[in-house]
């Protein structure tokens, strides 16, 4: 997993680093789907990416992950 956030947005597509904040917000593909007018489908593809690239597992290691990086970036 990566512990420096600062180069994470580096690492992702504009598109993956949207549905990766819309994750880290807490929603649903569904409602990312929804929001950047793309299919579900297209949301679990982008997301299974960012897991890749990441080197994570699931959402709440990415959560986690945009957690840290806003905590340290108001420190």
């Amino acid at each position: 997993m990566i512990d420096n956030t600062q180069g994470i947005t580096e690492k992702l597509s504009k598109r993956e680093n949207q549905v990766a904040e819309k994750v880290s917000e807490g929603l649903s593909n569904q409602s990312i789907a929804d929001q950047l007018f793309i299919s579900e489908r297209t949301v679990k593809f982008h997301c299974t990416n960012i897991f890749k690239k990441l080197a994570i597992s699931n959402r709440k290691m990415l959560i986690s992950i945009f957690a840290k990086n806003q905590f340290q970036g108001t420190a």
